[in-house]
């Protein structure tokens, strides 16, 4: 069999047991006992008649359990070409578990068992789901109706990537489905029934605790979240610089003597402007290349290529800018705050897509 199911499970009950002996016929299975302690050692005897069961001691984690079995199977599993990951509570059935089994070996990738979210849905995975949605779609670009499935599966050539991932409880199934996106591995999903027995009280999931995990990794592993804080921080610097020499130690007066051509040019604004991005555009270089886009492209091909970007636009939004303010039309704060918004995501794009692309 090229198919190995894999249950991780957390002081579990007969559910694990029924759903091991439903595809013990047609899949290899692979259950991990997440060190709930001897309790459970009666649904582990039962579930082994069935499946292969690997336990250990100390509690792990769902993350952990998963990634302690993907170290396992290649030694266990050599034959085994696709991984279906699936829950233990009874949230998954064995059709829908072959329905995505089914799907992963015909497009490759990562194939998520998606849950329609309809019928008597408990009020806070309904919500929990649709702002994690929301918030994955903005961080990653990926468009994924169900973020949170426990039904995934994929060929093993992802293993050592999938296990090398850092997280060990609810966390790691976002951090999985984050570097899926940014890497531009196939995602298909595949609806799936909706189940939530008794308020979904049987969950380990702990509302408060495991959702700041789960949106930890979304702004870590989001190239555009940590631009945009980045954009933020250089245009805070920007921004204070200019205000403070724009209020402080020039006047709306030409700075200088200057000949008539440079008269329109050469103003208390322009030399504001040039002082504030001088500095601020330093602070965005450093903080993207060693942080946001983590590129590992040289130093001075980057700054080169972020130069090569920044240094045209920042002209153009002088020429555009300058005259505005010269005319007094408009607030300069105003002005400013919307034309460097404008720069910086128009910025984003062109730098990850170029200036800091990887290897």
């Amino acid at each position: 069999m090229d198919k190995l199911i894999l249950i991780p499970a957390y002081k579990p009950d007969e559910r694990l047991v029924a759903v091991c002996r439903e595809l013990s016929g047609e899949y290899e299975v692979l259950t991990v006992d997440d060190g709930g302690g001897s309790d459970y050692d009666r649904i582990f005897e039962e579930a082994a008649k069935w499946a292969t069961v690997l336990r250990y001691e100390k509690n792990r984690g769902k993350g952990g359990a998963m990634k302690y079995a993907f170290g396992k199977i290649p030694e266990l599993f050599p034959d085994v070409k696709y991984v279906i990951t699936a829950d233990a509570d009874g949230q998954h059935t064995a059709p829908d578990i072959k329905k995505v089994a089914d799907r992963v070996s015909e497009v490759g990738g990562l194939v998520l068992g998606a849950r329609e979210f309809t019928g008597k849905v408990p009020a806070r995975s309904a919500f929990g789901n649709t702002v994690t949605r929301a918030v994955f779609r903005l961080a990653s670009g990926a468009k994924v109706r169900d973020t949170q499935t426990g039904l995934r599966a994929f060929g093993v050539e992802y293993l050592a990537e999938f296990a090398s991932l850092p997280g060990d409880r609810y966390e790691y199934e976002m951090t999985q489905l984050m570097y899926a996106a940014e890497r531009k591995i196939p995602i298909t999903e595949v609806p799936i029934e909706t189940i939530y027995e008794n308020e979904n009280e049987s969950s380990h999931f702990n509302p408060i605790l495991d959702s700041i995990r789960i949106y930890k990794v979304i702004y870590l592993n989001s190239t555009f979240l940590k631009s945009v804080t980045s954009s933020l921080i250089a245009f805070l610097v920007d921004f204070i610089i200019a205000s403070l020499l724009q209020s402080y130690v020039f006047t709306k007066t030409p700075l200088i003597s200057r000949p008539a051509i440079l008269t329109g040019i050469v103003t208390s604004y322009s030399v504001s402007m040039t002082a504030a991005w001088v500095v601020s555009s330093l602070v965005n270089f450093i903080i993207n290349k060693k942080w946001a886009f983590k590129s590992d492209k040289s130093l001075i091909r980057s700054l080169l290529g972020f130069y090569a970007l920044a240094a045209p636009i920042f002209v153009l939004k002088a020429f555009v800018f300058t005259p505005i303010l010269e005319a007094g039309s408009v607030s300069f704060k105003l002005t400013y705050f919307i034309v460097n918004i404008a720069m910086y995501l128009f910025n984003y794009v062109i730098q990850k897509k170029f200036i800091f692309k990887k290897k």
